[in-house]
């Protein structure tokens, strides 16, 4: 090519290297309009289906020991201490909860701290409950339909025959249930 040749083909390219940027005019106060979302779901709730019961058990001599309830859906109850001896009857279970909510959400469960079961024929005379423990244990899903079943087991702390006489003792205890 001649050198004259090239001065077009150079102008050219200048051109359209040229064209190829662009301008904007800037905007000193841009406004952008947004969206936003919420969605306002079930109410956790929960209901006992079965309260914590130790069942029936007594005192053989003047030692103490504790009834161990699990969180199972059938009957796990043992004993320790060579003076407590578990008796048959009075319908021995975890505590039940069935909570509802919101399909697939995850639930959170706190358990409560110690408490007290007290004779309901003198109250001076009480039983101590704790080492809660829970199935599914502390946090779980609520399934496809909203639904989810917890099992609650404690221990009974139970002293000789004397400071725990004959008779029934009962107590309340809470237990939280939240959305995580």
């Amino acid at each position: 090519m001649k050198p004259k040749h090239w001065i077009p083909l150079l102008l050219t390219l200048a051109f359209l290297g040229s064209s190829r940027v662009q301008s904007f005019a800037l905007d000193p106060d841009p406004e952008v309009t947004s969206t936003a979302f919420a969605e306002l779901i079930d109410v956790l709730s929960a209901t006992e289906a079965a309260p914590l019961n130790f069942g029936r058990f007594f005192i053989d001599g003047e030692g103490g020991g504790s009834i161990v309830i699990a969180p199972t859906s059938g009957i796990d109850r043992t004993s320790d201490g060579n003076a407590i001896h578990l008796a048959a009857g009075g319908s021995p279970s975890p505590a039940i909860y069935e909570v509802v909510g919101y399909p697939d959400c995850s639930v959170s469960i706190t358990l409560p701290g110690p408490a007290t079961l007290t004779n309901t024929s003198n109250p001076t005379h009480r039983m101590l409950v704790n080492d809660w423990v829970s199935t599914p244990s502390n946090s779980a899903k609520l399934d496809m339909n909203g639904k989810l079943t917890f099992y609650v087991g404690a221990r009974l702390h139970v002293e000789s025959l004397s400071q725990n006489p004959v008779g029934i003792y009962t107590g309340t205890y809470t237990i939280t249930f939240a959305y995580n």
